[in-house]
């Protein structure tokens, strides 16, 4: 009785700081006429909403990239007086049944909706990962600068050479015609 008291008591303090910032402020929110974003590094689904903020869950996990690895992000009540500790992270496997694996493993005891959003993240991130390899395994196509100004400037002293060369040439049959005379 006295854990379930606890955890009332965190979801109580979760409340309160969801209530600030859904009718307040919030820095990392982004509204639009539609929905509204978060831009926290965290957020589960990149949406403003109770059960995907991270900042108003004191239970709270996430699925993170680094430098092309996927890492699992876990926040706990029992870490929360060690802001530089809050978060757990435990690196996911690059196949990506075994990294499924272990998101179920990892979050085994928490609600299903948070194993589930984990889930679709990893499945989003992977799929982006494996494209981003491939662009960079494709030869990308070079790009050349246009000196524009070199190019307006070669046309003109063309077009002064062409009427150069026509001068030349009316002078030069001018010329043979009057010595034909």
């Amino acid at each position: 009785s006295l854990r379930c008291g606890r955890r009332a008591g965190g979801m109580q303090s979760d409340d309160v700081v969801w209530t600030i910032i859904n009718q307040r402020f919030c820095s990392f929110k982004a509204k639009t006429r539609t929905q509204t974003f978060c831009r926290n590094q965290y957020n589960v689904t990149g949406l403003c909403n109770r059960t995907s903020c991270p900042l108003a869950n004191s239970q709270y996990a996430t699925i993170e990239e680094k430098e092309g690895r996927l890492y699992l992000c876990m926040k706990t009540v029992e870490r929360a007086h060690m802001p530089s500790k809050l978060w757990e992270k435990v690196l996911l496997s690059k196949n990506y049944a075994q990294a499924l694996a272990s998101i179920d493993s990892e979050l085994e005891f928490w609600p299903a909706i948070v194993k589930h959003k984990c889930k679709q993240r990893l499945t989003k991130m992977t799929q982006y990962l494996i494209r981003k390899r491939r662009l960079r395994l494709k030869p990308q196509p070079t790009l050349e600068r246009v000196h524009k100004k070199v190019e307006v400037r070669e046309a003109r002293r063309e077009a002064k050479a062409e009427k150069a060369a026509l001068l030349d040439r009316s002078i030069e049959r001018e010329l043979l015609a009057r010595l034909k005379q």
